[in-house]
């Protein structure tokens, strides 16, 4: 048996004991070591978007991997690896063209509960359980897919690594994947908790000469404006971002990421951009908001773009923003304000955008 939270009704979080799953020819068994917690845990928890319950939560996981199965050849036992929110195929239309996020394979099964190759690998005795997001990490053994287990480097401390998992891997590929970032860009980015942090951090990596951050916590600004945000604006419902924007840039900025995801977050992102400008949105705050774009202003050629996980390359992006870490170029630690056991995954997941920066269940 082993623990994991597990949530039975919206709200309402549970740490229970529960089977020990067994990897199948292509699954990996993983011993945590440590699991981010994101916005999203929280969006699953109060049922936004409604998963099917009872569900496991976590899906930003690092550990050491305990069993494999027969067919897998990508990773050991031993091999420490994160775990991956994107699972591609490799072989469909989307994977084919690099899209890995959208997978036509995996993805269906992603909001299913199950794991990406459709099966269903949890349960407490006769019940099943739901998996979140492909990995159920909130638990002391996660299975996975081969594809969402990533290896990286044994010297890197598996708690900053977790943070790769899907926050800081988000906000890093929407910056060098989604939107290329070039030297000299300005860029907006709405909403400094985790994944924004990651945006600016990855935005001043890039060589952004401009990046403003706004948020409605000054705790949050301040540690933004240690991260590489250069123009942090605590705003509230007096605030005039736009007027600042231009102020700072002139003409609009070249970026403008909302990473909150209301209809007036997406609006602002829009109206902040110069002409030829790009919008990528990236949180999902309000999953029923509509944004609406003046056709006039389509004139101008900017652009209103998504992305999944970032649009990441798992196998590639997230070993090698592990290795910016290692060599001192990305400050993965100093996003990490406070760490819980799992037997507090209620309080950890309260103080998700309460607090700033990132917390992080280790075992």
């Amino acid at each position: 048996m082993m623990k994991a939270a597990v949530v039975r009704e919206a709200g309402k979080v549970s740490v229970e004991e529960i089977d020990v799953p067994q990897p199948g020819p292509r699954q990996v068994l993983v011993r945590m070591a440590a699991v981010g917690i994101c916005h999203s845990d929280v969006t699953a928890l109060n049922q936004l978007v409604p998963f099917p319950l009872p569900l496991v939560l976590g899906h930003e996981g690092a550990g050491v991997v305990e069993a494999v199965g027969p067919a897998v050849t990508n990773v050991q036992v031993g091999d420490h690896v994160v775990l991956s929110i994107t699972d591609g195929c490799g072989l469909c239309f989307q994977c084919q063209r690099g899209a890995f996020g959208l997978c036509e394979i995996s993805a269906p099964h992603q909001y299913a509960g199950r794991l990406s190759d459709g099966s269903t690998a949890l349960s407490k005795g006769a019940e099943a359980l739901h998996t979140f997001l492909f990995q159920a990490s909130f638990a002391e053994f996660a299975l996975v897919t081969e594809q969402c287990a990533v290896r990286v480097r044994k010297d890197a401390p598996l708690d900053v690594a977790s943070l790769l998992a899907c926050g800081f891997s988000t906000g890093y590929g929407a910056v060098v994947r989604r939107a290329q970032v070039q030297p000299g860009a300005t860029v907006l980015v709405i909403g400094l908790g985790g994944v924004g942090l990651a945006v600016a951090m990855t935005a001043k990596l890039a060589g952004a000469s401009t990046i403003i951050g706004i948020d409605r916590s000054p705790q949050a600004c301040d540690l933004a404006a240690s991260l590489g945000v250069t123009n942090p604006i605590v705003v509230d419902e007096s605030t005039d971002v736009l007027a600042q924007v231009q102020s700072l840039t002139g003409r609009g900025v070249d970026h403008a990421f909302d990473v909150v995801g209301t209809s007036d977050t997406i609006n602002l992102a829009w109206s902040a951009l110069r002409p030829g400008g790009e919008v990528v949105s990236i949180g999902l705050l309000d999953p029923t908001a509509v944004a609406t774009v003046p056709l006039f202003t389509l004139f101008s050629e900017k652009r209103l773009t998504g992305t999944t996980n970032g649009s990441i390359r798992p196998h590639v992006d997230i070993p090698a923003a592990l290795d910016l870490f290692m060599h001192g170029r990305l400050p993965l630690d100093a996003l990490i304000t406070r760490r819980y056991a799992l037997d507090d995954i209620g309080s950890a997941l309260a103080d998700v955008g309460r607090l700033p920066g990132r917390g992080v269940v280790v075992f």
